[in-house]
Formats: structure tokens, C-alpha cells, sequence
């Protein structure tokens, strides 16, 4: 089954970081390490971007719940958050019958 997984993220003073503001394109490269992304396609194949701190993959493996793949992709980003020595809150999504829009007002 594949799942639609969606990342969010607020860092709490990114700033102190041993990485200082360039933490966040450490978290990015991290994320894009594990086949995340800051961009989608549309249905005309466009590519369109995410807002700041949202990352988007998609997973083809065998989970039986989608509470697994928040709880393996909580585990992850707590990796990554580990690593580049930030803390801050999160949100995960994961769906196995997905839909998204995305645009601006």
C-alpha cells in the first residue's frame, strides 16, 4: 500500500544552532536524503512548491497501519533534529488515500 506523508516543522531558536539560520538547509538536505520534497506535481505534471518547512515523500512499503509510518517517520525526524543539535514542534500526515491542493490567497 503507499502512503501519502506530509512534514511540517517550527524550530525553536534556529538561530543558536551550532549551524546558526543555515540549519535549515541542513534539515533539508537530511530530508532530501530520505526522498523528501519540497516541491509536488500536479495532474499536468507542473511542479509547484511547498510552503517554507513542508516536505512531502511518498512510501510504497509494506506498513499495516498509517500510524506506523507517522510513528517511523517521527523517529526519523528526531534523527535529523538530534543531529543538527535543534528542537522545535512538528506535524506529520500520512494517508493511504490521499488528495492535496495547493495555491495562495
Amino acid at each position: 500500500m503507499s502512503y501519502f506523508v506530509t512534514i511540517t516543522f517550527d524550530l525553536s531558536y534556529a538561530s543558536i544552532s551550532p549551524h546558526g539560520n543555515n540549519v535549515y538547509s541542513k534539515i533539508t538536505d537530511a530530508l532530501d536524503n530520505l526522498d523528501y520534497s519540497k516541491v509536488v506535481k500536479g495532474k499536468k505534471e507542473r511542479t509547484i512548491g511547498l510552503p517554507s518547512n513542508t516536505y512531502v515523500a511518498k512510501f510504497d512499503d509494506d506498513f499495516e497501519h498509517q500510524s506506523e509510518v507517522v510513528e517511523f517517520v517521527k523517529v526519523e525526524l528526531k534523527k535529523i533534529f538530534r543531529l543538527h543539535s535543534v528542537s522545535g514542534k512538528y506535524f506529520i500526515s500520512a494517508g493511504a488515500n490521499w488528495a492535496w491542493k495547493i495555491g495562495t490567497f
